[in-house]
């Protein structure tokens, strides 16, 4: 198998009568932060390219999100008939996201000579056995370009590709959020409209309720928290395979804890919390927390992944060093016994947020990948 580098690639520089095609090949299409990521760059693109998306498993809310935008979204119905559609007329690019959308797109790509192949890669892999990792060391070097949203996203590539005799270049494209999208909304009707009490202190989180957010530490750290302050209610947004048996395992806590499922309305959520908190085993880099500074809010949150780039970008939180139940509810004490002042401080920090991680920076980064020299 051969591939072009991107050195002697000129012919995506010689097309400028007619839009450049990019072909998305994602694992799927849910609303998960790389989804979301996928969504984002597809809004932002230059006049100059024309996309297409395809996803290899389950459709979802960024699949419509995507088709409002009238690009194309197509389920791969079988990798050879894929193969066919590249070998037919290659896009100049092919852009892959998520583990699986990795593996079958860099594979059948090269074998359809695209002549150029881009992996966003934005996680730090604990879910995955050691052969994901050898399949992705065998992948890693038929892509072009990798763009990693941090630096621990990078260490993990880094380790895989010690022994590559050929390696991609990476490029560093931070998370992004839509500050004029994520503005607070009135606290007292947002609690209204969830139900929720006007003079209540409330912490909450929105995540996928599964193993790899670290949703069954939610009773044990909810116990610890909840006994720190008679105001305090937490809030969870979110669905997922641990959803009925986490809401068993707090049923003696009652109104306490609000178990409010999928949260289309992720600025009224966040609009009536006083601050957020994440249980995560692995972030490469947390959207949810950054979602939530870029709404004022302090939060908390172990010590993972990129979860740190993200405080010294500005953001206002305390981390825990271990992600246990117990030292996260500890931790949780801290920020409600400090809480006006690490508020103010949060809202302090928004512009210098703004300037580092808007939406339309991560656009402008990751569309610069394609603009570069030696493509």
């Amino acid at each position: 198998m051969t591939w072009h580098s991107p050195q002697t690639n000129s012919s995506l520089r010689s097309m400028p009568s007619s839009p450049r095609k990019i072909v998305h090949l994602i694992t799927s299409l849910g609303g998960g932060g790389t989804e979301n990521f996928l969504f984002q760059v597809l809004s932002g693109s230059p006049k100059c390219y024309a996309h297409e998306v395809f996803y290899l498993g389950k459709d979802g809310v960024n699949g419509e999100r995507i088709r409002r935008l009238g690009i194309p979204v197509r389920r791969v119905e079988g990798f050879y008939r894929f193969y066919q559609y590249l070998q037919a007329g290659p896009p100049p690019i092919l852009h892959t996201c998520l583990y699986w959308g990795h593996q079958v797109g860099r594979v059948i790509g090269r074998m359809a000579k695209v002549p150029f192949i881009l992996s966003s890669h934005q996680s730090i892999d604990v879910w995955q056995k050691p052969w994901h990792g050898w399949i992705d060391r065998w992948t890693l070097p038929l892509c072009d370009v990798v763009d990693i949203n941090s630096d621990a996203a990078r260490e993990v590539l880094e380790n895989r590709l010690r022994h590559a005799s050929r390696r991609p270049r990476f490029v560093k494209v931070e998370n992004g959020v839509d500050f004029n999208r994520f503005q607070p909304l009135d606290r007292a009707q947002a609690r209204q409209a969830l139900g929720i009490p006007p003079d209540t202190l409330i912490g909450g989180t929105l995540m996928r309720l599964h193993a790899e957010k670290g949703a069954e530490k939610i009773p044990a750290f909810a116990r610890k928290l909840l006994n720190s302050d008679p105001r305090l209610v937490l809030m969870i947004g979110g669905t997922g395979p641990l959803e009925d048996l986490l809401k068993q395992e707090t049923q003696d806590l009652g109104h306490r804890i609000h178990w409010m499922g999928w949260q289309d309305d992720a600025v009224r959520f966040l609009s009536a919390l006083d601050f957020f908190w994440l249980l995560s085993r692995e972030e490469s880099f947390p959207q949810a927390l950054l979602e939530a500074s870029a709404m004022g809010l302090p939060w908390i949150a172990p010590d993972v992944g990129g979860v740190h780039e993200l405080l010294k970008g500005g953001a206002c939180g305390v981390l825990s060093a271990s992600g246990s139940a117990e030292a996260m509810a500890g931790a949780g004490e801290t920020l409600v016994s400090e809480l006006l002042v690490r508020t103010d401080k949060a809202r302090q920090a928004l512009p210098a947020l703004r300037a580092r991680y808007s939406v339309e920076t991560m656009t402008r980064a990751f569309y610069r990948i394609l603009e570069a020299k030696d493509l």
